[in-house]
């Protein structure tokens, strides 16, 4: 090989380095954000949203802890007007929560929780079912569903949801079993005559 061409193949060497350098150069100093960091601070959002929602609805629940039902299948609507409002300020931030990243089980959960709490009972069970479908063992969610379903007179699906609970070892199936018998109780009194 002549001289020339080398020169021009050690020319154009060096301008596709300087290139390739040039633009490795420039992304590691750019403002692009980065797919890692975008996913770590919208879970990190999510995460802060999530425990606003917490907040609300643990406010929520002091409010009127002297006044329910110690079972949650007692769906009324709570009655205290606050206690609403927490419920109410706790949905927003769970869906928001829900929005940044929509794995977040306990999010779904909390949020059929607080759907129950304010009489919304099937935009609660299919909350529930949302949680379920990321977690089938997520035992809190299974209860609380279970519990709702006593709440839409649903006696079989309720007691389907105890058994998984009890098949799984879940302390949770007792506070349901409870739940079943007082539902059953409340059924047996409001038959005897006199009563309404």
């Amino acid at each position: 090989m002549n001289r020339p061409f080398h020169r021009h193949l050690f020319a154009l060497l060096v301008g596709l380095c300087l290139f390739s350098t040039g633009s490795a150069i420039h992304a590691i100093g750019s403002k692009e954000k980065h797919p890692d960091k975008d996913a770590a601070d919208s879970l990190k959002k999510a995460t802060e949203e999530y425990n606003g929602g917490v907040k609300h609805m643990e406010k929520a629940k002091a409010i009127v802890a002297k006044g329910d039902s110690a079972y949650a299948f007692n769906y009324r609507a709570t009655s205290n007007a606050k206690a609403q409002k927490e419920y109410e300020k706790a949905i927003v931030q769970f869906k928001s929560a829900l929005l940044l990243e929509k794995r977040l089980k306990e999010a779904w959960n909390n949020l059929g929780y607080c759907h129950r709490k304010l009489g919304a009972l099937e935009e609660s069970v299919r909350c529930y079912n949302e949680a379920l479908s990321l977690d089938s063992n997520f035992a809190e969610a299974r209860e609380y569903r279970g519990e709702t379903y006593l709440a839409l007179g649903y006696f079989e699906e309720a007691t389907q949801e105890m058994y998984f609970l009890r098949s799984i070892k879940s302390p949770y199936a007792d506070t349901l079993a409870a739940s079943i018998e007082f539902y059953n109780l409340d059924r047996l009194k409001q038959k005897l005559p006199g009563q309404k």
